[in-house]
């Protein structure tokens, strides 16, 4: 069966050729609940929040209280998505992987039933995500059961539903794996994260990692996949946007790994909860100018930017960007940069159909 995948792409609705992908969004989330990042505050008055929808006089609240609300850490109205979908369409959008992965809401039925009202191509993700939204029945299992149940995502289908899944997570790190003092104590994502990078091995699927942003944790996360067999080359970084260190990336890309910019049209430092000026969110010209030193040192190939739909405030209904900021915005500001064309085609078409063909 694994043969019957090499050389394509695995969509909800089945494989594809990767000439078919087009402009392709490497890191979305369609149907997500972030319910694990909720915070209950301690103020009675502040708990009024909770329950809110998004209109615009709660906009002054989304960052420094972005996870309280609980429509802004969940997109789950169909038809809300279809519409935001449409606008990616309508901008030239062709595929988008839905990054969501057990424990933050995946939905396969809803995702298959978005592909076929849109068109588009949606590569749908397996494995677990942070450690505070694992089920309860993850601690009973073994790295043999995830490997086991991310390879019959895979293969066969997600439960009994048939729907594949044509990528590995995302594969959350919760931050614990950087502070291990006994190399032979095992953290719980360490086993999540040998269970996908064995199942990456075995199976040639594309694999996306959610890292701590603690930047020493990487090397060790890198280690991991790699004694497991996994392949950089099809491996994504995810959430690389704080690490202002460009030899920390670099690090990760001269092993062949990818490196991910996906906090494209968020530009409100008070997202990130850290007065560490490396651990803080750079504007767009930022990020461009940061991509731009790591294609002059030659690692074009290794870079993708993607949007990572994942809260309300980025929704075009509630004054965000919208999933077709990087067509619509971005892409004229590149050429403004000086990015060609091969450069821009690279990134957004080139190189996501490198990694999400199956070997």
């Amino acid at each position: 069966m694994i043969e019957e995948l090499s050389g394509k792409i695995s969509t909800v609705l089945g494989s594809i050729k990767p000439s078919e992908a087009g402009l392709t969004l490497m890191h979305e989330h369609v149907f997500v609940d972030g319910a694990c990042f909720q915070s209950i505050p301690d103020e009675a008055s502040s708990r009024t929040l909770i329950q809110s929808e998004i209109k615009p006089e709660l906009i002054k609240h989304l960052a420094k209280q972005w996870n309280v609300i609980s429509s802004h850490i969940k997109l789950n109205d169909f038809n809300v998505m279809h519409q935001e979908l449409k606008n990616f369409i309508l901008s030239g959008g062709k595929t988008i992987v839905e990054a969501t992965s057990i424990g933050i809401g995946r939905d396969p039925l809803a995702v298959a039933k978005m592909s076929r009202a849109t068109g588009l191509n949606i590569i749908m993700g397996s494995s677990y995500y942070i450690p505070s939204s694992y089920p309860e029945y993850l601690s009973n299992m073994s790295e043999d059961d995830v490997y086991d149940q991310i390879v019959n995502d895979i293969l066969v289908g997600v439960d009994d539903t048939g729907i594949k899944a044509g990528l590995i997570g995302e594969v959350g790190i919760g931050g614990s794996i950087s502070q291990m003092i006994n190399p032979n104590q095992e953290m719980p994502e360490e086993k999540v994260l040998r269970a996908s990078a064995r199942a990456q091995s075995s199976t040639g699927a594309p694999m996306i990692i959610h890292p701590s942003p603690i930047k020493e944790s990487l090397s060790k996360v890198s280690e991991i996949v790699k004694d497991c067999g996994a392949d950089p080359s099809k491996i994504i970084f995810a959430h690389m946007d704080v690490q202002t260190d460009l030899e920390v990336l670099k690090t990760l890309t001269k092993q062949g790994f990818n490196v991910e910019y996906d906090s494209w049209g968020i530009e409100d430092t008070e997202l990130i909860d850290s007065s560490d000026n490396s651990l803080q969110l750079p504007n767009d010209n930022q990020r461009l100018n940061r991509i731009r030193k790591l294609i002059n040192d030659g690692y074009i190939n290794n870079v993708i930017i993607t949007q990572d739909m994942f809260l309300g405030l980025q929704l075009h209904k509630n004054g965000g960007k919208g999933y077709g900021h990087i067509i619509d915005n971005l892409i004229p500001r590149m050429k403004n940069f000086g990015f060609t064309e091969k450069e821009i085609n690279n990134i957004l078409i080139v190189n996501p159909q490198r990694i999400l063909t199956f070997k």
